[in-house]
C-alpha cells in the first residue's frame, strides 16, 4: 500500500464564457442587464435600434459573423465586470483589426478584395468622380 500524493492543480485556466452558453441566452443576459439602447450604442446594428427583438437579433447574428463577434465581446466584457466604457474600448480594439473571429476576418478580407481590371466602379457616380 503506497500513499500517493495529491494531485497537484493545474495552472489556472481562463474561463471561456460562451462556453455552454446559447446566442439567445447571450443575447437576454446582455438585454436584461443593459437594454436595448445601450446595446445599440455598444453595436451599431438596426435590429438593436429600430424596433428591437430577440427574433429579428438572433436572425441577424446568426448570419453576420462581424457582428456576432462583437456581441460576444460585449458578453465577455458583461462577464469580466468591465463597465460599458471599457467594453467600448475593446469593441474599438476589434474594429482596428485586432480580435475579429477567423469568419468575420474572411468576410472582411472579401469585402476589401479589388475589382477586376476594367469593371465598372459602382460608386464612382456617388463620389462626384
Amino acid at each position: 500500500m503506497t500513499d500517493t500524493p495529491p494531485a497537484t492543480p493545474s495552472a489556472p485556466r481562463k474561463t471561456d464564457h460562451l462556453q455552454g452558453v446559447t446566442l439567445e441566452n447571450l443575447l437576454n443576459q446582455l438585454v436584461d442587464q443593459y437594454g436595448w439602447a445601450t446595446l445599440s450604442d455598444l453595436v451599431r446594428i438596426n435590429c438593436f435600434r429600430s424596433t428591437p427583438s430577440i427574433r429579428s437579433s438572433l436572425t441577424f447574428l446568426r448570419r453576420t459573423p462581424w457582428a456576432r463577434a462583437q456581441v460576444e465581446a460585449v458578453f465577455i466584457g458583461f462577464k469580466d465586470g468591465l463597465e460599458v466604457e471599457a467594453i467600448r474600448g475593446r469593441l474599438k480594439t476589434m474594429a482596428a483589426g485586432d480580435g475579429l473571429s477567423k469568419a468575420a476576418q474572411k468576410q472582411k478580407s472579401a469585402a476589401a478584395k479589388p475589382r477586376k481590371p476594367g469593371a465598372p466602379d459602382p460608386w464612382k457616380k456617388a463620389r462626384g468622380e
